[in-house]
């Protein structure tokens, strides 16, 4: 069971660091009658909320940023700034914070694009589509020209790949269901695109 864990914890690990240092980043104003502005930035290690007040009085004196720097176990246990960044942000912002605080990241969204095209050039067009529909980041990732060019690059040096291999005789299969997903795969790969 030990072991078990230990393995889980090294591939979080892994998987950690490809992500990059600021995990999201939002700013907007407060809502009526504030006009205040508020810049909330969520790195690995913390969250950091800056707001500047705004105010028409010509009275009032010059209002220098205020900010907020918390590790994230400490802002997972500060009720007091949870229902204060809410009350700016909203529920469902706060939930995504503390999600990203407690480690439960988006991996696939978070990695880098060279990393997310090889991996989008298995999948089929049909697929890809439907993932284009799951986040801005891949709708705007998806319909753009580079993408479909480096994905065909990697289909067509996928498919010469694979009919340029000689195996020897001796390790040559006699039949496709020797290979299980072979067949499959190929057919996926000279069927994706154009």
């Amino acid at each position: 069971l030990i072991s078990v864990a230990n393995c889980e914890q090294a591939r979080k690990t892994k998987m950690t660091s490809l992500l990059q240092d600021k995990l999201y980043e939002v700013h907007m104003q407060a809502p009526p009658p504030s006009k205040d502005f508020h810049h909330l930035t969520i790195t690995k290690n913390e969250v950091m909320w800056k707001w500047w007040r705004i105010s028409f009085r010509p009275n009032q004196e010059r209002n220098c940023p205020k900010e907020v720097k918390k590790l994230h176990k400490d802002f997972i246990m500060d009720e007091q700034l949870q229902k204060q960044l809410q009350s700016i942000f909203g529920k469902k912002m706060l939930d995504y914070v503390l999600n990203l605080c407690q480690g439960h990241y988006d991996f696939l969204v978070r990695m880098p694009e060279n990393l997310i095209i090889h991996i989008l050039s298995f999948l089929s067009v049909e697929d890809i589509g439907q993932l284009s529909k799951t986040c801005k980041k891949f709708r705007k990732l998806c319909n753009t020209e580079e993408f479909w060019e480096r994905i065909k690059r990697l289909q067509d040096k996928y498919t010469l790949d694979a009919k340029t291999i000689k195996f020897p005789a001796h390790k040559r299969p006699t039949n496709f269901s020797q290979k299980p997903g072979y067949l499959t795969q190929m057919q996926r790969r000279q069927t994706t695109f154009f």
